[in-house]
């Protein structure tokens, strides 16, 4: 009787068991990380009589989660490199806008300026076509100068988000050492500690948005993450920060770096993959560059191009005319050089009519 009694309560308690675990994953369907949780049951043995085994029963030997340590792997470098590609588009998006279409834009503004031109080659004499040359001169400097701003305050913009971004990464990774730590000291019990392990899994997600990580677990249950082709970033309850490292030849930008000893380490930036660090640093390093580069020698072509066919000119007193633009440090900083101005402005000679 009491055999019977006693396999009753194995069944009943194998029974509770799975109701709970099935309550517990009712209630975290929603949760995110979360993963289901099954109960593992196994017999409970035989016991021998004269007449042959007879079974005891059920027992309990773990909870499972529902896990694969690679599609979790892949989900998360899948996120990774699409996080990156986002971020990218988005500052190439916000970049566009500098180059604006229509009667706003810099190509607008250009031709207004050489139909003036046409306008005082058609008549050197009037003092109002050469007005309006110096007036659309100066309107073309001007959106010169407004896209330069706009590029640096993109710049600005961008190096203090990476900054925020870093001190995100940085809380993470400083949380995966914390869990491993715990996760470590659990280990010895004999089972897997599964709300744990989510919240590991989960935050190592996390980390994936903002920089590309490679996963390494250890046999005491922790796992260590590595980025830019192998450096440390994680390793047990240990976690480096990572930093933003000035520019030996640009202040203005920053270096992803890893500080270890008080030291800090910048990475090599091209082994990072995904993530929008990933994609902030390629914005930086080189559709930035590529822009300010272009809109750079746009304005001293044209500007060069205006000045020499001014030398060619001359003022209404017969003096050879200037420069209409002179160039500072400044991007695109071409601005109108009133030189002459006072009497009646440059217009272009040879070739245009002028005398």
């Amino acid at each position: 009787m009491s055999g019977l009694i006693s396999l009753g309560t194995r069944t009943m308690f194998a029974a509770q068991a799975q109701l709970n675990t099935t309550a517990n994953n009712i209630s975290n369907a929603n949760t995110p990380g979360y993963s289901r949780q099954t109960v593992q049951l196994e017999t409970a043995g035989g016991q021998f009589t004269g007449a042959g085994f007879f079974g005891k029963g059920v027992k309990i030997t773990t909870v499972e989660r529902a896990h694969n340590a690679f599609l979790s792997a892949e989900v998360a470098n899948t996120a990774a490199v699409a996080a990156g590609d986002a971020t990218r588009l988005d500052y190439l998006q916000r970049m566009e806008k500098v180059f604006r279409l229509g009667e706003s834009g810099l190509g607008f503004a250009a031709g207004q300026l050489l139909n003036a031109f046409v306008d005082v080659a058609s008549n050197p004499s009037d003092a109002s076509a050469r007005q309006v040359v110096l007036s659309r001169l100066e309107s073309l400097a001007s959106r010169y100068r407004s896209a330069a701003g706009e590029l640096t305050a993109l710049q600005q913009g961008l190096t203090q988000d990476l900054k925020t971004s870093i001190a995100t990464v940085n809380e993470l990774t400083q949380r995966v050492a914390d869990l491993n730590q715990q996760i470590a000291r659990v280990k010895g019990l004999g089972h897997q500690p599964n709300d744990l392990l989510d919240q590991r899994d989960q935050l190592i997600t996390e980390i994936s948005q903002f920089i590309q990580v490679t996963q390494i677990p250890a046999s005491d249950g922790t796992v260590g993450l590595f980025i830019a082709g192998g450096q440390r970033l994680v390793l047990g309850n240990d976690a480096l920060p990572l930093t933003l490292v000035p520019d030996p030849y640009d202040n203005s930008i920053g270096r992803l770096g890893l500080r270890e000893a008080g030291v800090d380490r910048p990475l090599v930036e091209s082994s990072l993959g995904g993530g929008t660090l990933a994609g902030m640093l390629r914005m930086q390093n080189q559709d930035l560059p590529a822009a300010i580069n272009q809109v750079g020698r746009m304005a001293a072509v044209l500007a060069a191009r205006l000045n020499e066919q001014q030398a060619l000119g001359y003022d209404l007193n017969g003096n050879v005319g200037g420069p209409l633009h002179r160039f500072t440090a400044q991007l695109a900083a071409c601005q109108q050089h009133r030189h002459g101005a006072g009497h009646g402005g440059h217009h272009r000679g040879h070739g245009l009519g002028g005398g």
